[in-house]
């Protein structure tokens, strides 16, 4: 077990926000329901950003759909393309009829690849995750034909499997200089299977059933992502009052599987999910460094490095929540100040001599 000086000796501030994603109106053209042909539209949940990997209802133009018989589950599509047009109309091809006298569940997906050769909704998904590429996924069971124009279509409601984590860094301490070489996630799962949910997807994540949400179980592979990584001098970071994501280049990978965050301060990090930075700090007059120092624990100091800095582990739970779910968005803003432990004068326990009493007779 580490001791209590895991944490650096400076004071760190970290508040996190989540958020859920807010829908998005589908505004797609609706055909008149005149035969019994199939037809598809379908919406995606808005990220809190529009980031350019996010998939949201604007920029998707691609979804695979399966579709089984509710009588007996008998595959009545399998893996069909669905793509929109420069109308904004989903098409198919070959198309298919709804059957008659029985309804369909029908399982939808985003982008291509995300199920494995010979996997289908019905199955438990074997994911690995990248963390560049959203996931997006939808249901809609039990549905008939449409009797009218105005509900001639299958209307999908897209949720994201995975969560999404980005780091803000700052720093407002006019005496220092905080220089940033690294920032990595260690110990979060990159491996799980995910289950589609048989119940509908339509409505908001924040108030639907837990039914009507993928599950994913079996995490393994916890590994290392990596949201910054100077090689190079001149990618070294100096915070500055204003935040800024840390992924400067916009690649580093940004979704993660749904999971939980354990950590505990002084522990041994076997089990556990945590945030490191590895950085170091310098009086901004003189730009002598003032951390890590000689009082710097061996916990906090690396091998090596550009700049002889050190390590700051922080732990990726926030207020009110301790796991990441599917369709939130985590901003963790992380504050780097100074502290009076990391002077650059440095004093030990202090001790005082006794009065030595000095006795003598004064004669006028």
């Amino acid at each position: 077990m580490r001791n209590s000086h895991f944490l650096i000796l400076a004071s760190v501030g970290l508040a996190t926000a989540f958020s859920a994603c807010s829908s998005e109106e589908m505004n797609d053209p609706v055909p008149a329901g005149k035969d019994n042909v199939i037809r598809f539209t379908a919406a995606s949940r808005l990220t809190q950003d529009r980031a350019a990997a996010d998939i949201t209802t604007s920029n998707l133009t691609q979804f695979f759909v399966y579709g089984y018989l509710a009588s007996n589950g008998e595959p009545y599509m399998s893996n069909v393309e669905v793509n929109k047009t420069s109308t904004n109309v989903w098409e198919y091809s070959p198309v298919k009829y709804w059957p008659s006298g029985d309804a369909l569940n029908f399982y939808a997906y985003a982008p291509e690849g995300m199920l494995p050769p010979g996997t289908t909704p019905l199955d438990e998904v074997h994911f690995t995750n990248t963390g560049k590429t959203d996931f997006i996924y939808a249901v809609s069971p039990d549905m008939t034909q449409p009797t009218t124009g105005s509900d001639a279509q299958v209307k999908f409601n897209f949720r994201h499997a995975l969560a999404k984590v980005t780091v803000m860094m700052s720093s407002d301490d006019s005496n220092m200089d905080v220089r940033v070489n690294n920032v990595t996630i260690v110990g979060a799962n990159q491996y799980g299977d995910f289950k589609f949910p048989a119940s509908s997807t339509a409505g908001d994540i924040e108030s639907v059933s837990p039914e009507s949400i993928g599950k994913w179980t079996n995490l393994s592979g916890k590994g290392i992502t990596v949201l910054h990584m100077a090689q190079r001098q001149d990618e070294i970071i100096t915070l500055t009052p204003t935040p800024i994501d840390i992924d400067t280049e916009g690649d580093a990978p940004k979704f993660f599987i749904p999971q939980d965050l354990p950590f505990v301060e002084g522990n041994d990090f076997e089990n556990e999910v945590y945030l490191v930075i590895t950085c170091a700090m310098y009086d901004k007059t003189t730009g002598t460094k003032v951390w890590p120092n000689a009082n710097t624990p061996d916990v906090n100091l690396p091998n090596g490095g550009l700049s002889g800095e050190g390590y700051i582990y922080l732990s990726l739970q926030g207020t009110g929540f301790t796991a990441w779910q599917g369709g939130y968005h985590y901003v963790y803003n992380v504050v780097i100040n100074g502290h009076p432990d990391m002077s650059q004068i440095e004093f030990g326990n202090p001790t005082v001599d006794k009065f030595v009493t000095v006795t003598t007779q004064l004669q006028p």
